[in-house]
């Protein structure tokens, strides 16, 4: 009997442990930054906050390394240029994440800012359009700078910036 209350207590024990998770979404991006931002809830007070964006920065460049890094995050195509990799004239998108007043409150989609430079061929680029919405996939050619990894709360809302960040090989599925 007393091995069975002791089994309960150490369940009920582990159940109660369990790390804070935030806002559950299907977009892989927003969830690491959401669970981060649950497992640091002081992040903003002064003493703590140079420790923890420091650990942001690296969690950020860290995760452009997944796979999943892009999975459904849905990102605007701002320009396409001309350029040159390796000795080969290629196109780059650039993309970036954008506002939407229809998304959930919970979403940090509004609150992150992330650059994708997408690596294309020119008849792929010319079969996009500036301004329309994509979702990419693609392989990470060029790994962002923790520099460029910010978070300020000086605004009515933080704002998380994750990155610049290269792609190539990318896919984009246009959001209808």
């Amino acid at each position: 009997m007393r091995k069975l209350m002791y089994f309960v207590m150490a369940v009920v024990l582990l159940a109660c442990s369990e790390k804070p998770k935030g806002f559950d979404s299907k977009i892989f991006t927003e969830k690491e930054v959401s669970d981060f931002i649950a497992l640091n809830p002081d992040w903003t007070k002064d003493a703590t906050e140079a420790d923890i964006t420091e650990k942001f920065k690296h969690k950020m460049i860290n995760l452009s390394n997944e796979p999943n890094f892009l999975t459904e995050f849905p990102l605007q195509l701002t320009t396409i240029s001309d350029t040159v990799v390796s000795d080969q004239p290629v196109k780059i998108g650039v993309f970036k994440n954008f506002k939407d007043t229809a998304r959930p409150k919970e979403s940090l989609l509004n609150d992150l800012e992330l650059e994708i430079r997408g690596i294309m061929p020119a008849d792929q680029a010319a079969s996009l359009t500036v301004d329309k919405k994509y979702i990419l996939k693609g392989m990470l050619f060029k790994q962002g700078k923790r520099a460029d990894v910010k978070f300020s709360h000086e605004v009515e809302k933080p704002i998380y910036t994750l990155g610049k960040y290269t792609f190539w090989n990318i896919s984009p599925k246009e959001i209808k």
